[in-house]
């Protein structure tokens, strides 16, 4: 029995997406291109785009299953700071795991950086949650130690979760940048640096 067409345009769009994720675990995703898509999905290179709009709506595509795997790496790490012996550490840990994700390649440091407080109407709305869950786990477990006063260092007060989070963000993208641009190529040495702005943000004076 012939499939209907709205299940065709399902099947055809995973074929798209499954290989965009093959040639980028394959080749580096800076390398995928429409053409390569098409050819290897078997499909017109006008479908790719008809699916997912333009190469960024595909590629946030395929960055949704590592922002949703760095953030379930370790479910419990979204709130908790019961055994945790130093929160500044847990706060640089999670920023250094987005940064690795995001240098990647310079396709995907890009895409986070469009993304960073906009929603470009082509990506696919899971990426914007994922990061916006990622935010929202950071800022609960920093509202949580500001709560806790036996969680020490003291994290300052005069300032709101989501605020501070706005800051640790400024500080990932540099950090990245400075990664990506070869300014800065060892990343305990970035881990350090972090480490030292991170302190002089957070801790109460």
């Amino acid at each position: 029995m012939t499939r209907k067409p709205q299940q065709r345009s399902i099947a055809t769009k995973a074929r798209v997406l499954q290989a965009a994720r093959d040639l980028a675990a394959k080749h580096g995703l800076e390398t995928v291109t429409a053409e390569a898509i098409a050819q290897q999905a078997g499909v017109a290179k006008g479908t790719v785009f008809s699916h997912y709009g333009d190469m960024d709506g595909l590629l946030s595509y395929i960055l949704i299953d590592q922002l949703v795997a760095l953030r379930a790496s370790d479910p419990a790490r979204k709130t908790r700071t019961d055994d945790v012996a130093d929160p500044v550490a847990e706060v640089i840990d999670r920023m250094m795991g987005l940064i690795t994700v995001i240098t990647d390649s310079p396709e995907v440091l890009r895409l986070f950086l469009d993304n960073i407080g906009v929603t470009k109407p082509n990506c696919a709305p899971e990426f914007i949650e994922a990061l916006d869950a990622l935010d929202a786990d950071l800022a609960a477990f920093l509202q949580r130690w500001q709560k806790t006063p036996d969680l020490l260092p003291a994290l300052r007060k005069d300032r709101t979760p989501a605020e501070m989070v706005d800051g640790l963000i400024a500080f990932m993208v540099h950090g990245a940048i400075l990664f990506k641009s070869h300014q800065v190529t060892d990343r305990d040495l970035l881990k350090q640096r972090l480490q030292r702005h991170v302190e002089a943000y957070l801790l109460a004076a």
